[in-house]
């Protein structure tokens, strides 16, 4: 099986048809598909249900996600979000850091209706309208993602672009919390050699030091593109080419390209 974690959905209305044909082109059994939260309009994106639609439209290929803007909604919200038939949360741009106690009721919510939350890490795109936005990137450090994992450990958790720029915090907080996943989406593939990931990326199953489930480090990536549907190829390739470099194995491939998803999701059964 293979799922796309990361997808921002474009508000076009052709946009989900082109997906579909294109994911269906490149053997991508299943999207996970999301907005940008508050900022979605000015990045063309569809509302939260809009994306459900698009998701009811291609049942059998897409997985909606709901945005979630913490500290301007309120906790409540993600119940109704479990009841419509989302199954995940997307974070971005809080209004504090990603750890504040404030955002524990939301936290805990999201744990008890057992929605896998993916969070934007590192540096957000710049746009011509920051000045009327509280845009604090410090706020999207991935070591806060650590401070979470711990507090709810039946959360499951997914840090955005490996913590870019705080790939170190990411890796390690990864290796110690067995609820905590990491994509490589954005530009890290692009412009770090596979040996950068390597060094940050460096135990095994086999290793001394291993997550706390016995998993080595690959074990606790999943693939995620972050591109328009036209791209996903090329960064399905960058997660080759790097994971070819660094003698990752078939097995592990397979793991990252959707097993591991497949799993957190409740979908290993299945193909569909």
């Amino acid at each position: 099986m293979v799922i796309d974690a990361h997808h921002h959905l474009l508000k076009d209305p052709d946009y989900p048809k082109r997906l579909a044909e294109e994911t269906i082109r490149l053997k991508i059994d299943k999207t996970c598909i999301f907005n940008a939260g508050q900022r979605s309009l000015e990045y063309g994106m569809p509302t939260n249900q809009e994306v459900l639609k698009a998701a009811e439209s291609f049942p059998n290929l897409f997985i909606p996600f709901a945005s979630f803007d913490l500290g301007y909604d309120k906790a409540e919200k993600i119940k109704e979000f479990a009841r419509d038939g989302f199954q995940g949360i997307k974070f971005i741009n809080p209004a504090k850091n990603y750890d504040d106690k404030d955002f524990y009721p939301v936290y805990a919510a999201a744990e008890e209706e057992k929605l896998l939350v993916i969070f934007h890490l590192g540096i957000v795109s710049r746009s011509k309208v920051d000045h009327l936005y509280d845009v604090n990137n410090e706020r999207h450090r991935a070591i806060y993602l650590d401070t979470i994992a711990r507090a709810f450990p039946h959360l499951t958790i997914i840090g955005a672009h490996l913590g870019n720029p705080w790939y170190e915090e990411a890796a390690m907080a990864a290796r110690w919390n067995p609820n905590l996943y990491f994509d490589l989406s954005g530009s890290t593939l692009k412009c770090k050699p596979p040996e950068f990931l390597g060094t940050l990326l460096w135990w095994s199953s086999e290793s001394r030091y291993k997550d706390l489930l016995g998993r080595g480090a690959w074990e606790k990536i999943v693939f995620g593109s972050d591109v328009g549907y036209e791209e996903i190829d090329d960064v399905m390739n960058d997660y080759s080419r790097t994971m070819n470099a660094l003698n990752i194995s078939k097995e592990i491939q397979s793991k990252v390209f959707g097993e591991t998803m497949a799993h957190l999701l409740g979908l290993s059964e299945t193909k569909k």
